[in-house]
């Protein structure tokens, strides 16, 4: 219909546009997301090329398997009584059904102008995390940035940190063509380690060993491979080593909460007795700050802290060493999490513990067929209550590992479906020799461990966007 108007290729043209929209969409703006959706969906409707879209779906075993995966969610309605939150999931989780039709459904750009695409994909990245760098450590104080996640201002840090895992990536492949290339990976390097995202430090993990493996293999140096395997393997014994290793603190003088208080409101705006900025409770905050710097947890510790220690304890930071930011304060952060496991929250590892100990606890009574994808969170609320969790009610949320999530949605056989999904995308990109898909592929099927990634509009578009795209043989 539109190639009378606007000549030949203007279908083309309007399905290249949707998938600039949906790369710079997924790094920084919903709006755009939502527009590739429904100009790549109008896009087809006004083609009405339907019997080469059926041929080229019908060519496509994964993304047959994903539009199965999608129906599933629709089946398991019969068995959700919570049917208003039901339908609210399924209108989130259109993404994963019109996506890979738009871009499974007509033919992939040439290479030149895939080139373009994750030009303006790396583009996107660049300005966003630039933004986002710049906001968090010169303007933290007017924008109210209190804590490292809300560095990311476009939307999830974790779903952030593991686009800049793949703009990494595709700034390794271009190195060998332009120098550039190299402060821009250094630049993505910095920026994982400085926002402290655990899932994107895992996919830039995984992109440089895949790198580095694949250029060994390629000049066939497998000592060098093992040298390498081994390395990682020592490297992870160390940081579990680590982590396995108690904190202590020397204290100085017995604790002594009223000159405790006394002291502290004489520094501060803040009320002893109420919370730090980032909703924990400031009295423990205080008082594991003294402590860390070896003081007195008493009026005479808090009247040497300097101004900058009572900004840090108002902003939550609970260990001087948690203040110096970067990684390291996000492993340390970790460590005293694990050796303090008394009180869960606030602790976004322990809670993550909690979380999956109450949804293993439901899929054990529902290990068939699920809850159903209405029933999730009412389920998952009901059995904090049972069990009696420490979460308080606003951190009792759902379970924060896909897995289960996709169990409890949809059983046993939507379980099993999701992962030989994730599977069977390795091993084709394996045979494709696609190293970009299968480090994607990779990063997406471990990061899932960790967080709900197809639970929001970004994480939903970044799995079918390149699930779909690399679906096929990619050049370029």
């Amino acid at each position: 219909m539109l190639q009378r108007w606007f000549g030949g290729k203007a279908h083309s043209r309007l399905h290249y546009l949707t998938l600039l929209f949906f790369v710079v969409g997924m790094v920084c703006s919903k709006f755009l997301m939502s527009m590739g959706l429904l100009l790549g969906a109008l896009n087809l409707l006004l083609e009405a090329d339907f019997k080469t879209y059926y041929r080229r779906l019908a060519e496509n075993r994964l993304v047959h398997l994903l539009l199965l995966f999608y129906v599933l969610f629709w089946l398991s309605l019969l068995w959700s009584q919570n049917w208003t939150e039901g339908f609210d999931q399924l209108r989130r989780l259109t993404s994963l059904l019109l996506i890979p039709l738009i871009i499974a459904a007509r033919p992939l750009p040439a290479a030149k102008k895939t080139e373009g695409l994750w030009s303006f994909f790396l583009g996107a990245l660049l300005l966003s995390s630039l933004v986002n760098s710049l906001s968090y450590h010169f303007f933290a104080e007017q924008l109210q940035l209190i804590d490292i996640r809300d560095m990311s201002l476009f939307g999830s840090h974790i779903r952030f940190g593991i686009l800049i895992g793949f703009g990494l990536s595709l700034a390794l492949f271009r190195l060998a063509t332009n120098w550039w290339y190299g402060l821009l990976a250094l630049w993505f390097l910095y920026y994982t380690f400085d926002s402290q995202a655990l899932s994107g430090v895992l996919t830039v993990v995984i992109v440089i060993l895949g790198h580095a493996i694949h250029l060994l293999l390629q000049k066939r140096k497998v000592a060098w491979v093992f040298g390498i395997s081994v390395i990682s393997l020592l490297f992870l014994v160390s940081l579990v080593y680590y982590l396995a290793q108690p904190i202590e603190s020397r204290e100085t003088c017995p604790t002594n909460p009223t000159s405790m208080a006394s002291a502290w409101q004489k520094r501060s705006k803040l009320s002893f007795e109420g919370q730090d900025l980032r909703g924990q409770d400031l009295s423990a905050t205080i008082e594991r700050y003294v402590r860390s710097k070896n003081g007195c947890a008493s009026g005479f510790g808090i009247r040497h802290l300097s101004p900058e220690d009572i900004r840090l304890i108002e902003l939550g930071f609970a260990d001087v060493r948690e203040a110096q930011g970067g990684l390291q304060a996000r492993l340390f952060g970790l460590r005293f999490q694990l050796h303090h496991s008394n009180n869960p929250n606030d602790h976004s590892l322990l809670e993550r513990f909690e979380y999956w100990q109450n949804a293993t606890s439901l899929i054990a009574d529902n290990w068939l067929l699920g809850v159903g994808v209405g029933d999730v969170s009412d389920q998952m609320q009901q059995r904090y209550n049972e069990r009696g969790s420490q979460l308080r009610p606003d951190r009792r949320l759902r379970p924060h590992n896909y897995y289960l999530t996709t169990w409890l949605n949809l059983g046993l056989f939507g379980f099993v479906l999701f992962v030989g999904l994730l599977l069977l995308f390795i091993k084709q990109q394996l045979q494709y020799r696609q190293l970009q898909g299968l480090l994607i592929g990779i990063s997406l099927a471990l990061t899932l461990f960790i967080e709900d990634g197809l639970e929001t509009q970004m994480g939903l578009t970044i799995f079918a966007f390149f699930f779909s795209f690399y679906s096929r043989r990619v050049v370029g």
